[in-house]
């Protein structure tokens, strides 16, 4: 696929720390580089490290809205980047709560009038999910990759952690059960270096994604990442069906969201893809 011409002009990106509750998030606001477009988008970060791994395809698809007129926030949660907190206090209702006040930054930047859309990956298209259902005005909504079980991600989760025992003690010490039972008993357990806490992993655990009717009215975007002619995934055309207007995509991209081989500044498939379904080609 031929290169694509990402940020059609240059906009300024402004650091910034916003207040919520006992402790500030920092965030980077992308201005628009030209006429606004009337939808700014706050974007909702994976779990992790995934975040790490994720940063640069971030930062450069929010150049590549603001380049467009759009405006853009990209923030930390609690506890994650630059934000305050620690990551072993933060949950999932934390992080929703993250959002909402993210999305009020936003409108406060972009005027009262601007339409609001947030835009996920993985975990973060999760928690874009539920936040859209607590925002009923939202006018669209990108899920990239989202996990749709929340249990089995966190399974997934505790599974890192077991490897990371088989590489220091050559041995498994303890089990799934027991660093749930730790977690229950107000230890943390680490996952890449994470302290992960009982209540995120209590409140992950319980999602199910693509169950019931979802409130969100708006336009929403749901694309599978991954392998050329790779099948769409059943859970994901589950989710679809859950809305009342959603688009299903797949975009040819290798899993950027880990510790590949090719680094990824920029997805071009995924990026392509989506920026012409916002623009509605």
């Amino acid at each position: 696929m031929a290169q694509i011409d990402m940020i059609k002009q240059k906009a300024v990106e402004v650091p910034c720390f916003f207040t919520h509750g006992a402790y500030r998030l920092f965030g980077i606001l992308h201005e628009p580089a030209s006429a606004p477009t009337g939808t700014g988008w706050v974007f909702c970060h994976p779990f992790a490290e995934e975040k790490l791994w994720t940063q640069r395809v971030y930062v450069s698809f929010a150049r590549a809205l603001a380049g467009r007129g759009s405006w853009v926030l990209r923030f930390d949660t609690k506890g994650n980047g630059d934000s305050e907190g620690l990551f072993a206090e933060s949950s999932v209702e934390s992080t929703l709560s993250d959002i909402d006040c993210a999305i009020r930054v936003l409108k406060q930047s972009g005027g009262e009038n601007l339409g609001i859309g947030l835009l996920g990956l993985r975990l973060g298209a999760t928690f874009a999910a539920l936040a859209a259902e607590r925002q009923p005005n939202l006018a669209k909504l990108i899920l990239w990759e989202p996990m749709t079980d929340g249990g089995r991600y966190m399974q997934e989760m505790l599974r890192v952690n077991l490897t990371t025992q088989t590489a220091v003690y050559k041995e498994i010490r303890y089990s799934r059960e027991d660093l749930v039972r730790m977690m229950k008993d107000g230890q943390t357990v680490n996952v890449d270096g994470y302290d992960l806490g009982y209540p995120y992993y209590e409140q992950a655990s319980a999602i199910k994604l693509n169950e019931g009717t979802k409130r969100f009215a708006g336009q929403c975007l749901i694309v599978q990442i991954g392998k050329e002619g790779q099948p769409i995934r059943p859970d994901l055309k589950a989710l679809q069906g859950t809305y009342r207007s959603a688009d299903l995509r797949q975009a040819v991209e290798e899993p950027f969201w880990k510790e590949i081989k090719r680094w990824y500044g920029e997805a071009p498939d995924l990026f392509e893809s989506t920026l012409a379904w916002i623009e509605g080609r």
